[in-house]
């Protein structure tokens, strides 16, 4: 996801050390999303383990776009660095980077595919 270097910078940058839940299922806190840009991220609900997250992926975009609560806990499967994106930068990227915005629609409809055949 190289678009998201726009707007990245030393604020929206954030460590987590192995373990640490970054968000929890339920949170109301749907004002960011998250690339990894080090480390790996794992991605788990009530019933299940949905995915591990890796460099270059994200993740929590869905309470940014549907303003609802967290659907999924993520957790930091081992140290890592993310990118923190607010909502004005989420529109910036879809406006000032087109490719960002398929990329990210390429993204949720395969893990909608994949999670559909449970």
């Amino acid at each position: 996801m190289a678009a998201v270097e726009l707007v990245k910078r030393e604020r929206n940058t954030k460590r987590f050390t192995a373990g640490q839940t970054i968000f929890a299922e339920g949170d109301s806190d749907d004002r960011f999303f998250y690339v990894v840009e080090t480390g790996q991220v794992e991605i788990a609900n009530h019933k299940r383990f949905l995915e591990v997250v890796g460099p270059g992926g994200f993740f929590g975009e869905m309470g940014l776009i549907s303003k609802k609560p967290r659907s999924a806990t993520a957790t930091a499967k081992s140290d890592c660095v993310l990118i923190q994106v607010n909502e004005g930068d989420f529109y910036f990227l879809i406006q000032h980077a087109p490719f960002f915005a398929l990329e990210m629609m390429q993204v949720l409809a395969e893990r909608v595919r994949r999670n559909a055949d449970v």
